[in-house]
């Protein structure tokens, strides 16, 4: 008789990672100096854009470390 594979638990990884956070700054940055060079009102609308996306990846790594925590 064949013995049954053990049982693997996998937890969830936690979503944060500072890698997602430096491409947020280095965007940021990035479309402030293209807004500073090329002066356009167009460009300036990103930075809030890409703002809101980061707080929103923030509030959801949150939420989730909070529902997992033990």
């Amino acid at each position: 008789m064949s013995e049954e594979d053990p049982v693997i638990e996998l937890e969830p990884k936690n979503p944060f990672s500072w890698k997602i956070v430096a491409m947020f700054l280095v965007a940021w940055l990035v479309v402030f100096g293209l807004m500073y060079e090329l002066k356009s009102g167009m460009i300036r609308l990103l930075l809030p854009l890409i703002a809101i996306i980061f707080l929103i990846y923030l509030v959801i790594c949150t939420l989730y470390l909070v529902k997992n925590r033990k």
